[in-house]
């Protein structure tokens, strides 16, 4: 098996870089590439902005990247500096939550910071991700909601033609819908990252992100039920 996976990955590096989409697990870029254009994203657990070229690629005007921990934020500041694009980028240092102003901890993870959050790994995040665990550091935090922030930045998704709203928050996304309430359904297209198995202690489970949506007028628009990963990224669209 090991060595088939090896081929399979030799075989995609061999691939143009505009073909690569078509191999991958998730079909969200697939599915983007149809519903394009956007012209407002906003993105909580941006990391390091990795996709400010593709969200500009899909029309994007404006993107709002709103990153928890402050030393991954100060390198994101750095490279949305660096970048040279046409939309106008904007960052917020936070912790989105469910409500502003509840203290919680932060768990700080190893490597580049992305799998940072506010829950703790499980033995499943442990064994598919050996080199992911936790580092022990711990950052007590004050949360945020996502309307606080929106409105701090003058950003109001009602007046946006076509708006995606992107959620990478590490098992913490069900709170930041219910932080945002029945603003979600100013956003036309939803990217959120779901798991089907306990990745983060106590985080959402599939099953509370997609019954949250279709409560809201969403139905899931880039996979079918029994294809949606084990631990991945979905995309959902309001009728």
């Amino acid at each position: 098996m090991h060595v088939l996976k090896g081929l399979e990955r030799g075989v995609k590096r061999m691939v143009p870089q505009s073909w690569r989409k078509y191999f991958r697990a998730s079909k969200y870029e697939l599915m983007m590439d149809r519903l394009a254009p956007v012209d407002l994203v906003v993105h909580v657990g941006a990391h390091w902005a990795e996709d400010a070229t593709l969200y500009e690629g899909y029309g994007a005007k404006s993107v709002l990247w709103i990153e928890a921990d402050p030393d991954t934020y100060a390198k994101l500041t750095t490279v949305l500096t660096a970048h040279d694009g046409p939309a106008r980028h904007m960052a917020e240092n936070a912790l989105v939550s469910a409500s502003d102003g509840d203290a919680l901890s932060f768990h700080r993870f190893k490597g580049d910071g992305a799998s940072s959050s506010v829950h703790r790994a499980t033995d499943t995040l442990k064994a598919r991700f050996p080199e992911a665990g936790e580092t022990g550091e711990v950052l007590e935090m004050t949360t945020r909601s996502l309307p606080e922030i929106l409105a701090r930045h003058k950003i109001d998704p009602t007046q946006a033609v076509r708006p995606l709203l992107v959620l990478d928050v590490q098992g913490h996304e069900f709170e930041v819908l219910k932080g945002l309430g029945d603003g979600l359904e100013a956003f036309e297209l939803c990217k959120c990252e779901v798991s089907r198995v306990p990745m983060y202690d106590g985080g959402a489970t599939f099953d509370q992100i997609d019954a949250h949506f279709r409560a809201h007028g969403y139905r899931l628009v880039s996979h079918r039920y029994p294809q949606v990963p084990r631990h991945g990224d979905v995309l959902y669209r309001r009728s």
